[in-house]
């Protein structure tokens, strides 16, 4: 298989990182395990993101790592939260490895020449596992794609995501 080969929830392959004519201003990868206590808190967040940036150029998809639930399964979870992005299996592991990623919920931010600009949390409500602000003070995410769609590299380039461990095999 393709390295950068993901599979839809229908089972077509797509590749998230493809070149296409127009291309992204900015392409958002949400690592993402449904069953992840802490993703599922994020849910609002990302359903925002996703609606907030959709319509100005940015392509998001959710990679889903979780492989011992079938597709019919991760669609009917991702009905239940009210998941918004487009989800794509990784069935092969390379998005994963690909980013870096190594949580649930990391992003990953690329520009539109597919260069990663930006891997870590969505912002930093969780400090530790089992404790939270009342509030974020920073939205890393927001920043990191309003930079990329400015035509800048972020600042800050990686965040440490707090969450679930994604599988490794």
């Amino acid at each position: 298989m393709p390295d950068a080969v993901c599979v839809n929830l229908k089972g077509e392959q797509v590749v998230p990182l493809a070149r296409k004519s127009p291309a992204p201003k900015a392409t958002v990868l949400i690592f993402y395990i449904l069953h992840c206590p802490i993703s599922r808190k994020y849910t609002p967040e990302i359903n925002r993101i996703y609606r907030d940036y959709s319509k100005k150029g940015v392509r998001f998809y959710l990679i889903h790592e979780d492989l011992d639930l079938s597709n019919a399964d991760v669609a009917k979870e991702a009905r239940e939260y009210g998941l918004l992005p487009p989800i794509l299996v990784d069935k092969w592991r390379a998005q994963m490895r690909r980013s870096g990623a190594t949580m649930s919920p990391e992003t990953a931010v690329y520009d539109s020449n597919m260069l990663l600009r930006y891997l870590g949390r969505i912002d930093d409500r969780w400090i530790t596992l089992g404790n939270q602000r009342p509030k974020p003070t920073s939205p890393d995410l927001r920043i990191a794609i309003d930079s990329v769609i400015s035509g800048r590299v972020p600042i800050v380039r990686k965040t440490q995501a707090i969450g679930c461990v994604l599988p490794k095999g």
